[in-house]
């Protein structure tokens, strides 16, 4: 079964001045490539920068979670770029978070706003987390076997039901 994965207000404000930010960014450095050259580094200079903007902007569209799929034995987080899987017998807890369960929670290794929030987390209640979230409600967290925290943030929670299911139905 396939949930959406939609952006909040911040994420979708974080991701619409940003691509503001870089297309004025860029439209400079164009505008730069029409003055009188002064040398070969001013190109490869003003390049780099329209090659770091267009890539940080791809690389985080590729790598942001669009949608979450259950299927019989495996949990998918589907991204433009690499889906990432969880087999579903290797989740040993999922549960719904409330806002005072995270504490205070700081991007380690990861994006913040600009089309979704993922990446590594480190909350002060909760330890290190790696979030595939597209919003700040709706925090489901899956335990692992190997110790690992995973955020998603299903639009429907009725995610939380199913992957329950699936997992009384793995269990032998």
């Amino acid at each position: 079964m396939k949930y959406k994965a939609s952006l909040d207000t911040l994420a979708k404000l974080t991701t619409s001045a940003t691509i503001l930010l870089f297309i004025g960014l860029g439209y400079r450095s164009i505008q730069d490539f029409g003055l009188p050259p002064s040398g070969t580094g001013n190109i490869i200079s003003l390049s780099l920068i329209l090659l770091f903007l267009i890539g940080t902007l791809l690389g985080t569209y590729l790598y942001a979670p669009q949608a979450y799929f259950i299927d019989t034995t495996q949990l998918v987080i589907i991204r433009m770029a690499h889906n990432k899987t969880i087999k579903i017998s290797d989740i040993t807890e999922v549960h719904l978070i409330a806002d005072d369960e995270m504490g205070v929670t700081m991007r380690t290794f990861g994006v913040g706003g600009l089309f979704g929030y993922y990446g590594r987390y480190v909350s002060t209640k909760m330890g290190r987390l790696t979030f595939y979230t597209t919003q700040r409600k709706n925090r489901i967290v899956i335990k692992t076997k190997d110790g690992k925290n995973i955020m998603i943030t299903p639009d429907d929670l009725g995610f939380i039901e199913t992957l329950r299911q699936k997992r009384i139905e793995q269990k032998p």
